[in-house]
């Protein structure tokens, strides 16, 4: 049997380079239409329930650090989910321990001289409620587009799970103006961090049954995903 020739393989290395390409484009589809009805969605929400007063008054750096939130949780964490974008792990390591230090800077900023830091001390329902509400919605678009089955490996899942919680957390920071550790602790970052375990375990429950192979369904044929392409289908996943 004798060996392929170079332009054998390169005809081979294109045809997967175009394969790939092929599925970027598919992607970047339904990322972009989803990103706009998320826009929309969450941003109708606060704008029927209202900016917080000082919004604007904050801190130069504390607001910039909210709209750093914005852009990791709306467009980076949804595009790495996807296969969107490939960071190394380094990168990823980087992201991740940033996205708590900038979340804790966004919500919490820094104590007060008066000791406002510590004000506010219960648990707000109502502000619980509207993270839910918003990660709710988010998390139905996201189920919707199928963005929990784009990519074969499970660590996809986390990254979308995060941009969800953040979202919901980012929204409710513009909303309320209380900043006080006893209320943002527990009706914030501890009713965003529970729906961020929720919304984990309800994308791997999704990305298990239509993506891993021998899962339910498969007995009929491969699983396809939302785009159209087989789980098992040339896919630059081994970068991320």
């Amino acid at each position: 049997m004798s060996a392929e020739s170079p332009e054998e393989r390169l005809d081979a290395a294109a045809l997967i380079i175009g394969d790939l390409q092929n599925l970027q484009r598919e992607r970047r589809r339904h990322f972009l239409p989803a990103l706009l009805v998320a826009v929309i969605a969450v941003g109708g929400g606060m704008v029927m329930m209202g900016l917080r007063t000082d919004l604007l008054h904050q801190p130069w750096w504390q607001l910039g650090v909210q709209c750093v939130l914005w852009l990791l949780c709306l467009i980076i964490f949804p595009a790495i989910g996807l296969g969107l974008l490939f960071p190394s792990r380094g990168a990823r390591i980087g992201l991740a321990a940033s996205a708590v230090g900038l979340t804790l800077l966004a919500t919490l900023g820094v104590p007060h001289e008066h000791g406002a830091l510590f004000d506010d001390p219960h648990f707000g329902a109502g502000c619980g409620m509207m993270i839910a509400i918003y990660a709710t919605m988010v998390l139905l678009l996201g189920l919707l587009s199928g963005a929990f089955i784009q990519r074969r490996k499970t660590s996809a899942v986390y990254w979308i799970s995060a941009g969800i919680s953040l979202t919901a957390l980012t929204a409710i920071t513009w909303q309320c103006p209380m900043t006080g550790a006893a209320h943002v602790l527990p009706s914030h970052l501890g009713v965003a961090a529970s729906l961020m375990i929720g919304t984990s375990l309800i994308g791997i429950l999704v990305h298990r049954r239509n993506v891993a192979p021998g899962s339910e369904g498969d007995s009929s044929g491969p699983t396809l995903t939302s785009s159209g392409t087989q789980p098992g289908s040339p896919d630059s996943d081994s970068q991320a």
